[in-house]
């Protein structure tokens, strides 16, 4: 029992050492400026032509990566800030993400929507 109590005892005595020892850590506080809120929300789309060309780069004579075939719910990345005309058709070029394959393709022949629900739905219902 006496062994026990000297040890709590040495314990107490040892912990009360190290924290009378430490040297407080004054907390710094950093400004920063203030930055528009970043959407993380992503928008879908649905193949609604029988093939849709993959392309590397956003433009109609780029290589072609692969073909989607209709109803392909694919995830949206981005867009080019320009309208363009390709087969009659004015729209614009989307980066997309279709299951790892990233690259691009012609607006007119997809549906965009806010959600891959909402894009599993609409494809099938075509």
């Amino acid at each position: 029992m006496q062994k026990y109590l000297f040890l709590l005892i040495l314990g107490c005595l040892y912990g009360f050492t190290i924290f009378s020892c430490e040297k407080e850590i004054e907390e710094e506080r950093i400004q920063l400026p203030s930055t528009p809120v970043l959407s993380i929300r992503s928008n879908w789309g649905v193949v609604t032509s029988h093939f849709l060309r993959v392309r590397e780069e956003p433009f109609q004579k780029a290589k072609i990566l692969a073909h989607l075939r209709k109803r392909s719910v694919l995830e949206i990345l981005s867009r080019t800030q320009k309208r363009e005309s390709v087969e009659n058709e004015s729209s614009y070029w989307y980066q997309i993400n279709y299951e790892g394959l990233r690259g691009w393709v012609f607006g007119a022949y997809i549906e965009i929507l806010e959600s891959k629900a909402r894009a599993e739905s609409f494809a099938n219902g075509l």
